[in-house]
């Protein structure tokens, strides 16, 4: 198979051809490779290639529905035995001890983990420049950024490396780096994913995993493959009636969706993005579903209050186990200023004030419960800005402190963060670009456990945008596998 018929394909896509036997694992382990050597030097998005797992891939197709694809994990623990260094010089050299469950399963559909992506540093900043692997570029403006924590994720998929790549999402970082490379990005439901065996629900349930890609089916088929609990989950939810990959292809009519593009934070919104969004809600109702203006009313200042206890608490927990398993110092030598300041914050905090975020996250969440109550789908940007330049949110500049941190995640995580908050589905998705280019995300978010409606909206937008080349209809970035030699 030659690269630049590679690119063209979609992860069912490649199935297909898999399972016909047209082409085999080792040849899209040779497109990888190939891709990799093409644009890699310029966006910094593949950490490493398995050479160990590439030559093994095998000349007949594998098990199904995937059949041997290759793709690429994050660089936190997946599978065991591969490197998880959370972007961090204090875990460099750590290896996951086991296997996640979800990814069991994938893998037993028949992907394979091939090499591993760039991620902000433990996931914390916004931004995927780190002190360990240096900054990820946007295949899309090399001069501009890939958001966080899924960076190296979402330019691989859109450099055209691999169809999808796995991700994960604590306050955005699936959703943002898919809006800012013009990709499909999904924020399963609490519970939806299993977080086994290392967390009932990472990040006090924060956290989930999922992928990144490129098209609807593939999220579908994904999602039918990865969900479901895993024995003592404490958070399992009912499951799907039919699978997803059948539901995208019955088409919702008459939907209510509420149009928000007012920050709940108050930032400002970049017009271009806002005009983005309200194009989308056109799309929709020309699909015949109802849209009005309505937004949720909570307390965002207490939300926010909140969400820096909880994610300074996990910090403090969580760095100070990593630097005793790896026997090294927290502090400036180890690790940048934005997660250090985020630690640092963690330890003044008393168990009381943790109970009282996650309480106030309750009060939230039936708020925001009450407001679905009066609709199906609720329309946001998925990021107020464009993708920023390189540096603009430097997550090691000196001085940080906790507010910081949270100042340079909010033109990024003021749409998107309530929701890993909620544990509603949310998904991002490509339906704008900017005058110059670039691309802009939707997103949208549905009741808790809905997530067959985002993907039959989604299937439904993506029909009507997929009519010319590229993710629907874009076009192709100038950094793309396709039409770059080695």
């Amino acid at each position: 198979m030659r690269l630049d018929e590679y690119v063209t394909y979609d992860g069912v896509g490649l199935a297909q051809l898999l399972a016909k036997g047209d082409v085999s694992p080792r040849d899209l382990g040779r497109c990888i490779t190939s891709s990799v050597a093409a644009v890699n030097s310029k966006i910094n998005a593949v950490i490493e290639l398995y050479s160990d797992a590439l030559d093994c891939l095998p000349e007949k197709p594998g098990p199904g529905p995937f059949y041997g694809i290759p793709t690429l994990t994050k660089d936190f623990p997946v599978e065991a035995g591969r490197p998880a260094e959370f972007g961090s010089r204090l875990a460099e050299g750590n290896r996951a001890t086991q296997d996640a469950v979800y990814w069991e399963r994938l893998r037993n559909a028949g992907l394979v983990n091939v090499g591993r992506t760039t991620s902000s540093e433990f996931g914390v900043a916004a931004t995927t420049e780190t002190l360990l692997y240096g900054n990820t570029s946007n295949p899309w403006d090399p001069k501009r950024g890939v958001a966080g924590s899924s960076g190296g994720a979402a330019a691989a998929v859109a450099a055209g490396i691999v169809p999808f790549a796995q991700g994960s999402d604590g306050g955005g970082s699936i959703r943002n780096p898919a809006s800012f490379c013009g990709l499909i990005g999904l924020k399963p439901s609490r519970g939806r994913i299993t977080g086994s065996p290392r967390a009932n629900a990472p990040l006090l349930g924060l956290a989930t995993a999922f992928m990144l890609t490129r098209s609807i089916r593939d999220t579908a088929l994904l999602l039918d493959l990865s969900n479901g609990p895993d024995a003592g989950d404490g958070y399992e939810i009912c499951r799907p009636t039919s699978s997803y990959s059948e539901t995208i292809q019955r088409p919702p009519k008459g939907l209510r969706i509420a149009l928000c593009t007012d920050s709940w934070s108050g930032f400002q919104c970049d017009p271009e993005v806002v005009n983005a969004v309200r194009m989308t809600a056109g799309l929709l109702a020309a699909l015949g579903h109802h849209v009005v203006e309505a937004r949720p009313e909570f307390d965002y200042a207490a939300f926010l209050h909140a969400q820096k206890i909880i994610w300074a608490a996990d910090s403090a927990s969580g760095l100070s186990k990593i630097a005793e398993h790896m026997q090294r110092k927290l502090g400036p030598e180890t690790v940048g200023t934005t997660v250090l300041a985020l630690h640092r914050y963690g330890t003044t905090l008393s168990g009381a004030e943790l109970i009282g975020a996650l309480a106030t996250y309750d009060d939230v969440t039936r708020q925001i419960g009450r407001f679905f109550n009066q609709y199906d789908l609720l329309l946001t940007p998925t990021s107020a800005i464009l993708p920023e330049i390189v540096g603009t949110f430097d997550p090691a500049r000196p001085e940080i402190d906790a507010d910081d941190v949270f100042a340079d995640l909010e033109p990024k995580e003021t749409f998107t963060a309530l929701f890993n908050g909620t544990g509603q589905p949310a998904i991002s998705l490509p339906t704008g670009t900017s005058s110059g280019g670039i691309p802009i995300g939707s997103q949208l978010v549905a009741r808790f456990g809905r997530e067959d409606l985002l993907l039959a909206v989604g299937r439904q937008l993506e029909e009507g945008l997929d009519r010319n080349n590229g993710i629907w209809g874009q076009g192709f970035p100038p950094v793309f596998a396709g039409s770059m030699r080695e």
